[in-house]
């Protein structure tokens, strides 16, 4: 009997783990920018905004890493209208993700396929983070 039939090795890489918590820890930081953080009237993002935007990605993280070799983590930038915003690009696919601060705290995506010198373009609501996992994966397959 090894040691690896007794304790299984980790399903994910120390650096995998790092990179998610950076993110999740990024994500909690946007919650302390105040009105005005861009000096063009840019709102305060709401602590329920970043909330959702960092158990989102956790999701897609903790769904996917056992399923894909890697887990691409997205660019992530606050919007001068109090939202969050996720945006992963290669030469292939894009994948743009918006957390809104309006009551329903809604979640927008476009989706952007490059192939053959032309895009085909799709965007719509998420409706649970089941399906933003869904995008993610396609982007990671895509990249």
């Amino acid at each position: 009997m090894q040691a690896t039939d007794v304790f299984p090795q980790p399903a994910i890489t120390q650096q995998a783990a790092d990179e998610i918590v950076d993110q999740i820890i990024k994500i909690g930081q946007l919650s302390k920018l105040a009105d005005n953080w861009d000096s063009y009237g840019g709102k305060a993002i709401p602590l329920k905004v970043c909330k959702k935007a960092a158990n989102y990605l956790y999701a897609a993280f903790k769904d996917l890493t056992n399923e894909l070799e890697s887990v691409a983590m997205p660019f992530i930038a606050p919007a001068n209208d109090g939202s969050i915003v996720f945006e992963w690009e290669s030469d292939k696919a894009e994948l743009i993700v918006v957390f809104r601060p309006d009551p329903q705290l809604e979640v927008e995506y476009l989706t952007v396929e490059k192939a053959n010198g032309s895009e085909q373009e799709k965007e719509g609501v998420f409706n649970s983070s089941t399906a933003f996992v869904q995008a993610v994966k396609w982007f990671s397959v895509h990249k």
